[in-house]
């Protein structure tokens, strides 16, 4: 179960090793091919949250198992990924345009100051974010390359 802030609670039962997984996926339902090739592997289901899917196995043979094996399925992952993150990001600008156009002047100082500051932090995040998801795409087509 996920609680507030990205904590993770787990119910104690009997020991057994586990891998869990991420998976960013938002437009497909559970009767999709996407839910039936990972189930079909022998991953579980365990739970949605904001489009990212979570899945477990059994590990065997002492090595994590994967969701995605091959370069190809991992690219088209991170695209998902990338085009969500995108997203939200020109709403973000046009509310914060809007914002001190509207009423321009009529804003104490620490407003302006917080309110710059929290978008730039937003933005630096979101585009060190985009670099590395750019980034290991294109290694990983480099490498189906090969």
């Amino acid at each position: 179960d996920m609680k507030a802030f990205g904590r993770y609670v787990f119910e104690v039962g009997d020991p057994r090793q586990v891998t869990y997984r991420m998976d960013f996926d938002q437009s497909s339902g559970k009767d999709s091919d996407y839910f039936n090739l990972i189930r079909d592997a022998g991953w579980e289901h365990v739970m949605q949250v904001l489009g990212w899917q979570y899945w477990r196995k059994e590990t065997e043979g002492g090595r994590p198992p994967e969701l995605f094996t091959d370069n190809v399925s991992k690219i088209k992952k991170y695209k998902r990924f990338l085009v969500s993150l995108s997203v939200p990001t020109p709403a973000m600008f046009i509310i914060i345009l809007g914002m001190f156009k509207r009423f321009p002047g009529r804003h104490p100082q620490w407003v302006v100051v917080s309110t710059v500051s929290i978008y730039a932090a937003y933005f630096l995040f979101l585009g060190i974010n985009l670099v590395m998801i750019l980034r290991r795409i294109r290694n990983l087509e480099q490498a189906a390359r090969l």
